[in-house]
C-alpha cells in the first residue's frame, strides 16, 4: 500500500513553510492556503510543480477533496 500525503503533509515533509512554497509556486500565501485547505483545486501544471518541489510522486499526493470535485462538476453541468 502506498502512502498518500495531503498537501500540508507533503509540504511539511519537505520542511517548507506555506510562504516558501507559495513563492516557489508563483502565488500568494493566501492563495496557497486555499489550496492546502482544499477550497481550490490545483491546475495540472501547478500540481506537477508542487510534486516536484516536495519530491513526492504526484500519484502519492491528495490534490483535491472529493466534495470540491463534486461542486466543480455540478457547476460545469449547469453552465
Amino acid at each position: 500500500m502506498e502512502i498518500k500525503f495531503t498537501l500540508e503533509q507533503a509540504r511539511k515533509h519537505r520542511g517548507l513553510t506555506q510562504e516558501q512554497i507559495a513563492k516557489m509556486l508563483g502565488m500568494t500565501k493566501r492563495t496557497y492556503i486555499d489550496y492546502e485547505q482544499y477550497k481550490r483545486a490545483f491546475r495540472i501544471d501547478k500540481a506537477f510543480l508542487f510534486a516536484e518541489i516536495v519530491n513526492i510522486p504526484i500519484d502519492n499526493i491528495i490534490f483535491f477533496n472529493p466534495k470540491l470535485h463534486f461542486k466543480c462538476s455540478k457547476r460545469s453541468e449547469t453552465a
